[in-house]
């Protein structure tokens, strides 16, 4: 029997813990991926005193709420955007492994329009 390395339960409990699904799977590892960088992104506003934020949040009494505020709103955007990036980044199964389509760019063709009879002018949505 082969010997078990020390990391290998956790990964096994991690593996257990995560969807099977491969798009749920991909968007709670990217969104907590996102949600770490909100959090660090937060701590570092915090110790650079970005914009005096930091000082006016200890002089005031409810720093714990504005403290919330911050987080929150930086880790959903942070996790919004990791969750947004990886699924644009998929690769869909036709096309997966030249990164884009197969046939190459679409030609531009000239089309001719034809007006309707009576219309001197652009369409519009209502008369006068």
């Amino acid at each position: 029997m082969k010997p078990r390395s020390r990391l290998s339960a956790p990964l096994s409990t991690l593996r257990n813990f995560l969807p099977r699904h491969p798009l749920f799977r991909l968007l709670v590892i990217n969104g907590l991926a996102g949600a770490g960088l909100g959090i660090l992104f937060v701590i570092g506003i915090l110790a650079l005193d970005v914009a005096a934020i930091r000082s006016l949040l200890t002089s005031t009494g409810e720093w714990v709420t504005g403290l919330a505020l911050l987080a929150m709103g930086s880790v959903t955007m942070f996790a919004s955007v990791a969750m947004g990036g990886g699924i644009m980044l998929m690769q869909s199964p036709q096309n997966a492994g030249s990164g884009g389509s197969k046939d190459g760019p679409g030609a531009l063709m000239p089309v001719r329009v034809r007006r309707h009879a009576g219309s001197s002018g652009p369409s519009r949505l209502w008369r006068d």
